[in-house]
């Protein structure tokens, strides 16, 4: 079954697109309440030999968390890719709760089509949406998406709350929904009783669910969820990402391992390795 949410994301656009990855350097300004800090650089040229290598069409890039609101870098990313042929780049940004209508226009134009709310680490526990509720509108206005990442216990007041505001939630990395008893997460069961066709979800970074376990077992352990969700949202809903280049869990997964959920497990493995820190 191929899964279409990022295709729908980017306009109907066809072609495969890698839903989730990331661009950095080291040396860019950093938050200083960050959870993780890169000593390395992934950079567009890197993560644009990747796509190629695999026969990709394009990617939506989405803002670290550790760069917080500032996104210069990703800006000039999105600007660079308009000149190289046969990829087309989106980007998802952070920001504050005071962006205005003008900026949120002006993002559109430099390739923005969504906004995330980095709430993990426990702190949707006391996110308080009011201040939000003027930027989430104006998002919503722009035909942008808010891309919510937190833990899966913590999803569904905020799922409800975001939907009072937003056509289109995204939630990150299959909700998260907890490494016990996954289907039992009450995250989980919001995702799936959600409006028709307004809560999408990232089929990304099962070992973000499963960090104890290597790759294919996470995926394996994913398996059972990424069915559930597309037998309860439909394939539209579900939007394939790499995670590149996989912060935290670098040196552990290869592209090629990431995009076999693009056939749903079966894709012909390709014999070419592009993990960044294989080449460093």
């Amino acid at each position: 079954m191929q899964f279409t949410g990022a295709n729908r994301l980017m306009d109907g656009r066809a072609g495969r697109f890698d839903g989730h990855a990331h661009v950095f350097r080291a040396d860019l300004p950093m938050t200083p309440d960050r959870r993780y800090t890169p000593g390395y650089d992934a950079t567009l040229p890197d993560f644009v030999a990747v796509l190629r290598g695999h026969g990709m069409d394009g990617a939506l890039l989405v803002q670290p968390s550790f760069l917080g609101t500032d996104n210069r870098h990703l800006l000039s990313a999105l600007e660079a890719g308009k000149a190289m042929d046969a990829l087309t780049l989106r980007g998802i940004v952070m920001l504050d709760p005071g962006a205005s209508a003008e900026h949120i226009a002006d993002l559109s134009s430099q390739g923005i089509i969504g906004m995330r709310l980095n709430l993990v680490g426990g702190a949707a526990r006391d996110f308080d949406i009011a201040p939000w509720d003027g930027v989430l509108r104006r998002i919503d206005a722009a035909g942008w998406h808010v891309e919510l990442h937190c833990e899966g216990v913590l999803l569904p007041p905020l799922i409800d709350a975001l939907l009072a505001r937003c056509r289109t939630v995204v939630v990150d990395h299959f909700g998260l929904p907890g490494s016990a008893e996954p289907a039992e997460c009450s995250g989980y069961r919001a995702i799936a009783d959600a409006p028709t066709g307004r809560v999408m979800v990232k089929a990304s970074a099962p070992y973000r669910v499963f960090p104890k376990l290597s790759f294919d077992d996470a995926a394996a352990r994913c398996r059972p969820i990424l069915d559930n969700l597309s037998e309860a949202l439909g394939p539209e809903c579900l939007i394939v990402g790499s995670d590149w280049p996989w912060t935290r869990f670098e040196n552990q997964h290869r592209y090629v391992d990431a995009i076999a959920w693009f056939d749903a497990g079966n894709v012909r493995r390709s014999t070419l390795d592009y993990s960044l820190h294989s080449r460093q």
